[in-house]
C-alpha cells in the first residue's frame, strides 16, 4: 500500500516538472515573435506639470481635466496651484514656480513690458460684472450704451487691478468721455471678495468682480448693474500662457496639455450638471450659485486661443494707455499648439462632430 502511494507521488512530481518545462519552453519560443505592447500613460512615468489657476468657474475645463483623468490620459502628472489674482499667477510663471496657467489678460501686460511669454490657448470669456448694493441700484438703471456710463462721474470704483473686468470697464468709461484720473476714483484691491467688502461698507460706490462672485453677490444684497460682455460681446478673459523658452523646449508637453483641455471641454458641454459638482471642489460657493454662474449667458468656456480677440483687446489696451509698448502681440501668440492638439483629436475621432465644430470655430477666431 505504501509502495503504491509512493508510486503516485513520483508520477505527480514528474507530471508537474514536465508542465513547468513546457510552460517555459512555450513562453520562450513566443517571446521573440510577440510584439511589445506599450503601457498606458497611467503605467508609464508621467510628465510632471505645475498648473496655476484661479478659484472660479472660468477655469472649469482645468478642473474637469484633472478630476476626469484627461491630464493623466495624456501622460501628464498635473499639480494644481491656486492663486487669488492673475498678477500673482503670472508672476509665478515668470519666476518658474509653475509651468503654465490661465490668468486673465495679465499675460498681455507682461508681454507688452518685454517678458518672453507665449499665449497658447484660452479658458473663458466675458465673465465680469459691476455690482452695487441693492439699495443704490435705482441710480444705475438701463446702462446699455457707453454714453450711459457718465452716471459714474464722481464715483469711487473698487476693482482688482489688471483683471479682465477692470481693463474693459476702464475702457468703457473712457469711451463714455470720462477722465480716469479726474472724473472717477479707482481703488485697486487684491481680490474680488475685498471688492465686495469695499462696496458693502460704502468705501466704494460700485465694484468690478468676476464669476462666480458677481452671482454670489446677488445672494448677499448686491445687484449687478452691467456686464462687460454687454459692451464687449464675447471678449476674451483667461488665456493660457507659458514661458516661451519652456514652450520651445517642451512643445509636446503643451500639446498634450491642450489635448486634455479640449477633451475636458467636450465633457463639460455633454455633462453640464455633473460639471458643477466637479468645479465646486475648487470654487467655494453655494452649488445653486455656481450652477447659475455656469449656465447663464454672462460667461463662456473655450480652450480656443481666439487670436483675433487677443489682437482687439491688446489694441484697446494700447489706445487707452493701459499699456505703452511697441511689442507685437502676434509674436507672442502661438495658435499652432492648440491647432495640433485639435487636429490630432479630430483624426482620432473622425465620427465625433464636436471636433469638426471646434475646427470651424478655430478658422473663424484664429485663421
Amino acid at each position: 500500500m505504501v509502495k503504491k502511494e509512493y508510486t503516485y507521488i513520483i508520477a505527480a512530481v514528474v507530471i508537474i516538472a514536465v508542465a513547468v518545462v513546457a510552460f517555459y519552453a512555450f513562453s520562450g519560443s513566443n517571446t521573440a515573435n510577440t510584439p511589445v505592447v506599450s503601457s498606458s500613460p497611467a503605467q508609464q512615468q508621467l510628465q510632471p506639470l505645475n498648473v496655476g489657476y484661479l478659484p472660479n468657474n472660468g477655469h472649469a475645463i482645468i478642473f474637469i481635466a484633472q478630476e476626469k483623468g484627461y491630464f493623466e490620459k495624456e501622460g501628464l502628472n498635473v499639480n494644481l496651484v491656486q492663486f487669488q489674482n492673475s498678477a500673482e499667477g503670472t508672476n509665478a510663471i515668470i519666476s518658474k514656480k509653475i509651468d503654465v496657467g490661465g490668468f486673465g489678460l495679465v499675460p498681455l501686460i507682461y508681454i507688452s513690458k518685454g517678458y518672453n511669454e507665449t499665449i497658447i490657448g484660452g479658458l473663458d470669456g466675458d465673465a465680469a460684472g459691476l455690482v452695487v448694493t441693492s439699495d443704490k441700484a435705482d441710480q444705475y438703471q438701463n446702462l446699455t450704451k457707453f454714453s450711459d456710463l457718465t452716471v459714474f462721474k464722481g464715483k469711487t470704483i473698487a476693482t482688482v487691478r489688471a483683471s479682465t473686468g477692470d481693463i474693459h470697464f476702464r475702457d468703457a468709461l473712457t469711451k463714455a468721455g470720462l477722465n480716469l484720473t479726474t472724473d472717477v476714483t479707482i481703488v485697486e484691491l487684491a481680490n474680488p471678495q475685498l471688492v465686495l467688502d469695499a462696496v458693502k461698507s460704502g468705501k466704494a460706490d460700485a465694484g468690478m468682480v468676476w464669476t462666480p462672485y458677481m452671482e454670489q453677490s446677488e445672494t448677499e444684497g448686491f445687484t449687478v448693474v452691467l456686464y462687460t460682455g454687454d459692451f464687449y460681446p464675447n471678449h476674451p478673459c483667461c488665456r493660457i500662457a507659458v514661458l516661451t523658452d519652456n514652450l520651445n523646449a517642451n512643445r509636446d508637453t503643451y500639446v498634450k496639455f491642450e489635448r486634455a483641455l479640449i477633451e475636458s471641454y467636450e465633457w463639460l458641454k455633454q455633462n453640464p450638471n455633473a460639471s458643477v459638482d466637479i468645479v465646486g471642489k475648487y470654487v467655494p460657493v453655494n452649488r445653486s450659485v455656481l450652477q447659475d454662474a455656469m449656465t447663464d449667458n454672462e460667461t463662456y468656456n473655450s480652450p480656443d486661443p481666439n487670436l483675433h480677440a487677443i489682437d482687439n483687446v491688446y489694441a484697446m489696451m494700447k489706445n487707452m494707455n493701459y499699456i505703452n509698448t511697441t511689442v507685437n502681440i502676434d509674436d507672442h501668440v502661438d495658435t499652432s499648439v492648440y491647432k495640433q492638439a485639435l487636429d490630432e483629436l479630430a483624426k482620432e475621432n473622425p465620427s465625433d462632430p464636436f471636433y469638426a465644430q471646434q475646427e470651424a470655430i478655430y478658422q473663424t477666431q484664429d485663421g
